[in-house]
């Protein structure tokens, strides 16, 4: 009788858990991108703590999944040393315009979001990448959206948006 009221403890408890996600999830994909952005950039000091989910380590630093997904579905929160954390979404393509149309919507919609604060725009391109930066200052996250050619044979393009180091602790 006791391993049967652990089990069924047991069990409400995972779905009960499981329904807390669901429902975060479901009100985090009701924000805007522009809302995603505005809490990434406010979250970069507390290293991104309020947003971090499963944890995974490994020898050269230890990640988190996250719900906040900009690009993608693939989209994860990293952190190197104590001083360098990013967030970082990706996703991949079979074809070079459906990651270019992707890279034009995340450079769209973060401009929008960031056109009343000043952030300075750049972007570098080349054959086979596309590199758009966002810049407030030295002491404000960078924002980096990047399109380039990979290795993989199937899907041989990706685009990726991060948020990460200011330009004054970039080494």
């Amino acid at each position: 009788m006791k391993k049967l009221a652990s089990v069924v403890f047991t069990g409400l408890v995972i779905s009960g858990c499981s329904s807390v996600v669901t429902e975060q999830t479901a009100a985090i994909d009701q924000l805007t991108p522009c809302n995603k952005i505005q809490t990434l950039l406010g979250a970069y000091d507390t290293r991104f703590e309020s947003l971090k989910t499963t944890k995974v380590t490994t020898k050269f630093m230890d990640s988190w999944s996250t719900n906040y997904h900009l690009v993608g579905q693939q989209c994860q929160i990293t952190a190197f040393d104590h001083d360098n954390v990013i967030y970082r979404c990706q996703n991949s393509y079979k074809e070079q315009m459906a990651a270019v149309t992707d890279h034009q919507k995340a450079v769209a919609f973060t401009r929008q979001c960031l056109l009343e604060s000043n952030w300075h725009e750049s972007q570098k391109e080349s054959k086979n990448s596309i590199r758009t930066t966002f810049v407030l200052d030295e002491n404000t996250p960078v924002i980096s959206i990047y399109t380039g050619k990979t290795l993989s044979s199937l899907k041989s393009w990706s685009t990726s948006l991060e948020i990460g180091k200011s330009v004054a602790t970039k080494q």
